[in-house]
């Protein structure tokens, strides 16, 4: 048993390492070139609905300190808003912008830059399958749809999505047997270290890790329309990841 628990923690290190699938897809971009610098950055916190979170209700799940299912489905999409805002204001700051979270409605004025988008999905799927089988099974996942503007007009520039899953490595049955993972070889800690080692933000939930990650990516692709309209340095840029 202890070296199947051993064995259970390599695994799961190289389960959190197949976390990092996030990356973009679905470009589209306008052609002109040598476009005004932005004044300012805007950046509008994803909408997102009850509709599109799915939480884990599975076996390993902890027992929730709030027992009503909306107000915790209403937390879980206000924290991966925050994940992924909080991340992509970071990355546009870092390349020398002026940078702001502002609500829905907020006044454009000349030369502002805004990004607005929506999650598509956030789902927590099942930790277990994942740990158990992998392959892909019970996924989790965030995507999103992100839109850039310019003003005036709310002139479109940008439209592309981000995708982010759990990833698709083997799990432990494969690798011990399923009867080392039903006589106790696989534990809720085991996702609890999946959610801590992941990087050094600490996150309550795998899919804010995922809505984080696809914030950075987001400030990553917009790198790289800002260096190619003369926006930044090309030494600034930091490529996105792009997967199809």
């Amino acid at each position: 048993m202890t070296r199947n628990i051993r064995i259970l923690g390599v695994l799961v290190f190289f389960l959190v390492a197949a976390c990092g699938q996030t990356g973009i897809r679905k470009r589209t971009r306008t052609p002109e070139a040598d476009l005004p610098l932005p004044g300012r950055i805007l950046v509008h916190d994803f909408a997102v609905s009850e509709q599109e979170v799915k939480e884990y209700q599975g076996i390993m799940r902890q027992q929730p300190a709030i027992k009503n299912a909306a107000e915790r489905e209403r937390l879980l999409a206000q924290e991966v808003k925050d994940a992924l805002a909080e991340e992509l204001v970071e990355g546009l700051r870092a390349l020398g912008f002026t940078v702001q979270r502002v609500p829905r409605g907020t006044r454009l004025t000349h030369r502002d830059l805004l990004i607005d988008g929506q999650f598509l999905t956030v789902d927590e799927g099942n930790p277990f399958q994942r740990l158990a089988v992998g392959f892909g099974s019970g996924a989790s996942g965030v995507r999103t749809q992100v839109q850039v503007y310019q003003a005036p007009g709310a002139r479109s520039l940008l439209e592309f999505t981000t995708h982010s899953d759990s990833g698709k490595l083997p799990g432990a049955a494969p690798l011990l047997g399923a009867g080392a993972v039903a006589q106790g070889g696989m534990t809720a800690g085991m996702v609890v270290t999946n959610a801590t080692v992941s990087g050094v933000k600490t996150y309550k939930s795998d899919v804010a890790r995922m809505a984080a990650a696809s914030g950075d990516q987001v400030a990553r692709y917009l790198s790289e329309f800002f260096a190619r309209q003369g926006w930044i340095r090309p030494d600034q840029v930091r490529k996105a990841r792009i997967v199809e």
